[in-house]
């Protein structure tokens, strides 16, 4: 199968799962029911963390994924956009976030920010096209602004968008520039730089005294169903992978193992979409491995992580650069007063966005890198406030900036030349002239 095939087979996938989705959501509660959840999920605050499932029910929260889901692919048809690895890595982030914090309303005003820093700047959308996916992750300010400040609807209207269109306006610029701190160790590069600017936004309204009530209620009424869910799309995955390449699959996926996952590292344009497919499985795979054998229950929340986790299986992730680091997160669970909380538990699955620290340095490092990246999470929580849904982004470019110095002074790297020991690859002291 060519190239550009298979690219047309994952744009068919992501509209079919859209329609599918949107007519199964119908199915689940009576319609009047739904809207009036999805009313709820429109209206809540957002901020971290807000659970649709809980809010709306699982109707309106399917809902909400498959109408925000398919304004996103919209979107990518009119910039004339094509799906790779890293849009596919974003598509998934946008359906898993769709579970908790992102939706139509609070995501577009964002979207026309980016794009009047387009128009003022001569560039096209499609130049910023990661930027412009990923961006609905600072959405809650949009949703918090409007329903969360207690405003007359007309003034929050009006405060909302208007903050939502300036931080669009500044995002495309200042993620460039933030991806230098971290030198593309954090795969969650957009969250990082929301997390800045969420940080600021948190800064400004403590200083008028103003509370930012943080939600933390859940629901893990489908765990079993999602469980399923997660479980058959994997292997559904593999086996459209070894059904469109045979056995030069598992060649291609050996290539694919080599690579470090550091940014900009997209498996599906440098080992091709049949490998990426079998990625894609095996890291769902990994996430259900999670689920079995720790205490982390399905709800909407986790249901994001795990996606976010299958979709950047097509851009940076892969089972050797990951499991180090999962491990060392739930080293720092075990080892430490920590213990398994919603926020643990994700910090566990996102914990890969730092999978390129051991694709690059090794297993202990990435097994360090994990430990230390669960330790500071929910203190970048209390930093920018609940805002940044790609909380865990925010961590990881800390960790990432900070490691990477480190271990780029003692470690050899996987990217040169030459032999590379994944256990720990100390550099070879230089001989003398």
């Amino acid at each position: 199968m060519t190239v550009k095939a298979c690219r047309f087979t994952i744009d068919r996938i992501f509209a079919i799962f859209v329609v599918l989705l949107l007519l199964f959501s119908f199915t689940i509660q009576p319609v009047s029911e739904m809207w009036a959840g999805y009313l709820r999920i429109i209206s809540c605050p957002s901020v971290l963390i807000s659970d649709y499932i809980y809010v709306g029910g699982l109707g309106a929260t399917l809902f909400n994924v498959a109408t925000t889901t398919g304004l996103n692919l919209i979107f990518l048809k009119l910039m004339k956009a094509k799906i790779n690895g890293s849009v596919f890595a974003c598509l998934m982030t946008i359906s898993g976030f769709a579970f908790f914090g992102k939706n139509l309303f609070n995501a577009l005003p964002i979207y026309l920010g980016i794009f009047l820093y387009c128009l003022s700047t001569k560039t096209k959308v499609r130049d910023h096209v990661l930027v412009f996916l990923l961006s609905s992750g600072i959405s809650p300010v949009t949703s918090f602004m409007i329903f969360g400040l207690g405003f007359p609807l007309w003034l929050g209207v009006a405060v909302g968008l208007s903050a939502g269109v300036l931080i669009g306006f500044i995002l495309p610029a200042f993620n460039e520039v933030v991806m230098r701190f971290h030198k593309g160790y954090n795969l969650y590069n957009t969250g990082f730089s929301m997390g800045v600017l969420s940080m600021l936004i948190t800064g400004i309204l403590h200083s008028f005294d103003i509370a930012i009530y943080q939600e933390n209620e859940l629901s893990n009424a489908y765990h079993y169903q999602f469980f399923w869910f997660i479980l058959a799309s994997s292997i559904l995955f593999i086996a459209f992978a070894f059904l469109k390449g045979g056995k030069n699959t598992i060649f291609e996926y050996k290539c694919l193992l080599t690579k470090s996952g550091r940014l900009r590292t997209d498996f599906a344009l440098e080992c091709g979409w049949n490998a990426t497919s079998l990625n894609i499985g095996i890291m769902g795979l990994v996430s259900v491995l999670l689920v079995l054998f720790t205490p982390i229950t399905i709800n909407g929340p986790i249901m994001a992580a795990i996606l976010t986790i299958i979709g950047f299986a097509a851009f940076g992730k892969h089972p050797l650069n990951t499991v180090p680091v999962i491990i060392g997160a739930i080293l720092a669970i075990e080892l430490t007063p920590h213990e398994w909380t919603i926020g643990t538990s994700l910090a566990v699955l996102f914990v890969t966005g730092l999978a390129p620290i051991a694709g690059q340095f090794g297993l202990l490092a990435g097994v360090a890198a994990g430990f230390i990246h669960l330790l500071i999470t929910p203190l970048a929580l209390e930093f920018q406030g609940g805002f940044d849904l790609y909380n865990n982004g925010f961590a990881a470019g800390f960790v990432a900036a900070v490691l990477s110095s480190f271990f780029n002074h003692f470690l050899k790297k996987r990217d040169d030349k030459g032999k590379w020991n994944f256990l720990l690859p100390l550099k070879s002291k230089q001989k003398a002239p």
